[in-house]
């Protein structure tokens, strides 16, 4: 990917994160539980029925960094970011 085409790239992507509760609860406590819902900007690198592959930052010699593996069965959104465009909402 050149500097000048990163701009082509850059999507929003809403996905599900695991979540720990160490505490005891008893089942009406647990269906009270849900997940964490995360919202991630940055540059599309790869996806594949495993892992998808966001950047934060790119440099001028096609370099990446801040980069994020997420789950790909856990992405609920993926939109491609344009100058003026919006950010999709968290699922409910």
């Amino acid at each position: 990917m050149k500097f000048k085409e990163c701009s082509e790239s850059m999507v929003a992507i809403g996905w599900y994160d695991a979540r720990f509760y160490p505490e005891m609860c008893n089942e009406e406590e647990i269906d009270e539980k849900k997940m964490c819902l995360f919202m991630s900007l940055g540059y599309l690198i790869s996806t594949d029925e495993c892992v998808t592959v966001l950047a934060s930052e790119m440099n001028d010699e096609d370099k990446f960094r801040d980069i994020t593996l997420i789950p790909t069965g856990s992405i609920w959104s993926i939109s491609r970011l344009t100058i003026g465009s919006n950010i999709p909402k968290a699922k409910p």
